[in-house]
């Protein structure tokens, strides 16, 4: 994943955060509409964060490589 995508992963969180304060906040913390979008959040977060280790062990790999030579 490259950094445009990582931007846009970044963007659909705060966007799934908001929607899932918002409907905690008008329909409750146990509605099946609030439980979606913190599901859907915890999803977000974690493709996040898996893919942004991916990409920092990359750029790090090429910098060690770029070092030695």
């Amino acid at each position: 994943m490259n950094e445009s995508q990582l931007s846009h992963l970044l963007l659909s969180i705060s966007l799934k955060r908001e929607e899932m304060v918002f409907f905690a906040e008008t329909r409750g913390l146990n509605e099946q509409l609030t439980l979606r979008a913190s599901q859907e959040l915890d999803e977000l977060i974690i493709s996040y964060q898996k893919n942004s280790q991916g990409l920092t062990s990359c750029i790090l790999s090429s910098k060690n490589r770029n070092m030695k030579q």
